[in-house]
C-alpha cells in the first residue's frame, strides 16, 4: 500500500493527515456493522454522494446511500491500495479493491474501485464512488431486485432510497 500527495512538496503534512483521517474514519465505520449507521455524521448537511446508478444529496445522503446498497450485497469492505491527497483542493482519492458477500451468499473479491472525496471543514462534502461491481457480475446490470434500475435517486428522506 502506498501514499502519494499531489501539490507542493512542502505541503502541510498535518492538513493532509486530517483529510485522510476523515476518509479512514469513513472506511472504518462502513466496515463495522455496529457503526455503519453513523457514517452520516461524517458528511456535510449539503453533501452529494454519487455511486454507480444513483446520486444522493442533502442531510440524508449517507442514509440513502446505505439503503441503496442494502439489496445489492450482504456486506462489502474495501482494501485500499493507494491514497492521493491534495490539500490545496481538499481532496482525497482512494484506489483499491472491494470484497464481500452478495445477497445470494456468494463471496466476491478483487473488484476494482476508485473513490473521490472532497472534504470541507472536516466533513465529506462530496463523494464519487466508481467500481466494477456490475462488470464483475456481482450485481446485475440495472441494480438488484429492480431497485434503482438505471435511475438517479436524488432528494432527502426515503425518496432517494427507492425502497
Amino acid at each position: 500500500m502506498s501514499d502519494q500527495t499531489a501539490g507542493d512538496e512542502g505541503g502541510d503534512v498535518d492538513e493532509r493527515a486530517a483529510l485522510r483521517g476523515v476518509v479512514e474514519e469513513f472506511f472504518e465505520r462502513m466496515a463495522d456493522d455496529d457503526r455503519r449507521s453513523t457514517v452520516g455524521e461524517l458528511f456535510a448537511d449539503d453533501a452529494t454522494i454519487t455511486v454507480p446508478g444513483a446520486t444522493f444529496e442533502g442531510s440524508d445522503a449517507a442514509d440513502e446511500m446505505l439503503a441503496f446498497f442494502a439489496p445489492r450485497y450482504e456486506w462489502a469492505a474495501k482494501e485500499y491500495d493507494r491514497w492521493f491527497v491534495d490539500e490545496r483542493e481538499n481532496a482525497v482519492v482512494s484506489l483499491g479493491t472491494l470484497y464481500g458477500v452478495d445477497n445470494d451468499g456468494d463471496e466476491f473479491s478483487d473488484v476494482s474501485y476508485v473513490d473521490v472525496y472532497e472534504i470541507r471543514d472536516g466533513e465529506i462534502d462530496r463523494l464519487d464512488i466508481y467500481n466494477d461491481l456490475v462488470a464483475d457480475g456481482v450485481v446485475p446490470v440495472g441494480g438488484a431486485s429492480g431497485v434503482g434500475d438505471d435511475a438517479t435517486a436524488t432528494g432527502s428522506g426515503s425518496e432517494g432510497a427507492n425502497r
